[in-house]
């Protein structure tokens, strides 16, 4: 089954790596020979490997058409698609745009917060009268969050990427230092054992493909193209739209944790929806073999 996998910011296809011998070769990791992946992992315009944008309009609309465009040149017939972070839009887009071929799509950042959710974090609280146990636990983390400035890149990126990108494209600590302001590495350890956490090379490696690419100004640029909309409120993104199946893997260590009753809400044909203990915001990057297992899940009933 081929399979195209879209990372987000301040990622790159380096997140990708560890996941590729998993579901290329399901044999050697548990998995059985029918359970094998022909993976596609695009490097996001403006990051890394890719052209950086010159004109306007490269937002996930676009880049979900162009992946689209880029199976089809592939030669691929029948594919799925799976996204994580920004890749999480780029993949949703994908689905409402439902392209000649695309099966399916896998999500693990769900843009799923229902609209009177999204209104009341917009105002800081309070929550909405009628929550469950569950959603009032992921309300007030996002409210949590938001106090706490974890989002002051994103504001930042919205109104002003160039004026931070003088920064990070002159100095690699300064690069280093704003790419990992981002919550997604909030709890790392940057232990040695890459079996149970990443590793300063791990994450090294990500930063450096930016610094040597001279990619972190246009990567920035992804979320002036989007003009502050969230990536995880489900009415930005028409995701009640979306006819083609959707999955969904919520992973324990993620600050962003939906409920299934708002993950349902969101997409109508939700096919698929697993809670795992282990793994963030970077899935892929931190569990690997998890999120691999988790695609076999995922996609199984449409081989």
């Amino acid at each position: 089954m081929p399979l195209i996998v879209t990372h987000g910011w301040p990622g790159s296809v380096i997140e990708q790596l560890k996941i590729i011998d998993p579901l290329v070769d399901p044999v050697a990791h548990g998995g059985k020979a029918d359970d094998a992946f022909d993976v596609v992992i695009p490097s996001l315009p403006g990051y890394g490997f890719s052209g950086k944008p010159t004109e306007t309009g490269w937002n996930p609309d676009r880049i979900a058409r162009a992946w689209a465009e880029l199976m089809k040149r592939l030669g691929y017939t029948r594919y799925v698609a799976q996204g994580g972070d920004w890749g999480s839009v780029v993949t949703v887009s994908m689905g409402l745009q439902a392209p000649t071929g695309l099966l399916g799509i896998h999500t693990n950042l769900a843009p799923a917060i229902p609209p009177e959710v999204a209104a009341a974090l917009a105002m800081g609280g309070p929550a909405p009268a009628g929550l469950s146990e569950q959603e009032l636990a992921a309300f007030n983390t996002s409210i949590a969050g938001a106090r706490a400035g974890r989002l002051a890149y994103f504001t930042m990126l919205t109104a002003q990427p160039q004026a931070v990108g003088y920064g990070t494209t002159d100095s690699p600590a300064g690069l280093a230092g704003f790419l990992l302001v981002h919550p997604g590495f909030a709890s790392w350890k940057y232990g040695n054992d890459p079996q149970q956490t990443l590793t300063k090379d791990d994450v090294l490696d990500d930063i450096t493909l930016y610094w040597l690419t001279n990619t972190a100004t246009s990567a920035g640029r992804l979320y002036w193209e989007n003009k502050g909309k969230s990536p995880v409120i489900a009415s930005l993104w028409k995701t009640t739209d979306i006819s083609l199946p959707v999955a969904v893997t919520v992973f324990g260590e993620d600050a962003y944790r939906p409920p299934e009753s708002w993950a349902r809400r969101a997409y109508k044909n939700l096919i698929y929806f697993h809670e795992v203990a282990k793994g963030g915001h970077f899935a892929a990057w931190e569990q690997p073999q998890l999120f691999a297992e988790e695609m076999r899940a995922a996609f199984k009933s449409l081989r």
